[in-house]
């Protein structure tokens, strides 16, 4: 009956009225063309049923037609002097439109009655990101899989237009972009939580990568770090090289960076339980503090206490490069560390559980001051 309405007042012209039982917005735009440039006012009046028939949704069915799919952006107006659009829909904001209608059943508002078996009809999609992972993410994964075995995007890869192996729908689409976000930023968490068989079935997810990451990237680089420096206390600011000595997939990794999220964030915990024993056998230092006392300042102190016959280090001194100072103390210039300590309280805590060997060598650090 709308319909057959509309058909006999095509003359009719809706003009919105802002009152409580009336929704509508107004946005402008820039009406393109070949010859000219004008602003126009253009009116979304959602509750106008002449506005429904004549433009939304025969451009609905246009999109629909078009691309494959409802996913309109907000931003999306229908363009100007193209036939494959209905004229009497030309610069329509359509987005605006549809995201009203989200937002309205999003908000548990009633819908206009002359709409609801269109967009039933339309298999309009409510959820637009469930509808981007429906339509595009999930299936470009599955695709992805089935052409390389497996799921490791690179962060600059977009499905490449035209190509046979891919569905038109999906040609364009930024999918290394979509991963980074995933894995970064954690997004579409609920579909992954819901597709996880699926998931699985090609290798995706946060562990699946963590895992990967761990075995080729993070504990080969850690055991040729041991191999390079003759231990594994990993400084934040270390990156892998681009050298032959390491392996060719470690080369770039921020080791510092990840050793350091390990330390304080617990980062890779099940890896890293699995692997207790192997980081156990390179000598991974968790505290780099710790190591440096136990392993540096304070065999140098007892060095010291032998050579000189002193607990008193001078604020000059510096460990020699020679005998019979052990090898990982040489350099170390204890004289700084030694008045920083009495200063400052660094270490105090390794001073504490170490009391009884500094007391053997004669050295306190609250002692009066020697000149």
């Amino acid at each position: 009956m709308l319909r057959a309405f509309v058909a006999r007042r095509k003359s009719l012209l809706c003009r919105p009225q802002f009152t409580s039982d009336t929704a509508c917005c107004m946005i402008q735009y820039v009406k393109v063309s070949s010859t000219s440039h004008m602003w126009q006012n253009t009116h979304v009046d959602v509750r106008s049923g002449v506005v429904w028939v004549q433009k939304v949704v025969p451009s609905l069915e246009t999109f629909l037609s078009l691309e494959n799919h409802l996913m309109i952006p907000l931003k999306f107006i229908v363009p100007f002097e193209d036939p494959a659009w209905p004229q009497e829909a030309w610069g329509y904001p359509l987005g605006m439109h549809c995201n009203y209608l989200r937002v309205s059943k999003q908000q548990g508002r009633k819908l206009p009655f002359f709409a609801v078996k269109d967009l039933e009809r339309l298999k309009f999609p409510w959820n637009m990101r469930q509808c981007r992972w429906d339509v595009l993410v999930l299936p470009s994964l599955q695709n992805y899989y089935d052409i390389h075995g497996h799921t490791d995007i690179p962060q600059n890869f977009v499905v490449p237009m035209g190509h046979h192996e891919w569905p038109e729908i999906l040609w364009n689409l930024r999918l290394g972009q979509i991963i980074m976000s995933i894995k970064y930023a954690d997004t579409y968490k609920p579909q992954r939580d819901a597709c996880m068989d699926e998931l699985h079935k090609i290798h995706f997810s946060t562990q699946y990568w963590k895992e990967r990451m761990w075995d080729s990237k993070i504990f080969p680089a850690l055991e040729t770090f041991r191999r390079e420096f003759g231990h594994c206390n990993v400084q934040y600011k270390f990156v892998v090289p681009d050298s032959e000595n390491w392996p060719q997939q470690t080369r770039g990794v921020r080791l510092g960076a990840i050793v350091a999220n390990m330390r304080c964030r617990g980062d890779y915990d099940v890896m890293v339980n699995r692997d207790k024993d192997k980081l156990k056998a390179i000598g991974f230092v968790w505290s780099p503090d710790d190591e440096r006392w136990s392993n540096r300042i304070l065999p140098a102190l007892e060095t010291y206490s032998k050579v000189y016959k002193s607990g008193w280090v001078p604020l000059e001194f510096t460990v020699p490069e020679s005998e019979p100072w052990p090898e990982q103390t040489r350099g170390l210039k204890l004289g700084r560390i030694f008045m920083k300590i009495r200063q400052t309280g660094s270490y105090s805590s390794y001073v504490e559980r170490d009391r009884d060997r500094l007391d053997a060598i004669g050295v306190n650090f609250k002692a009066p001051y020697k000149k």
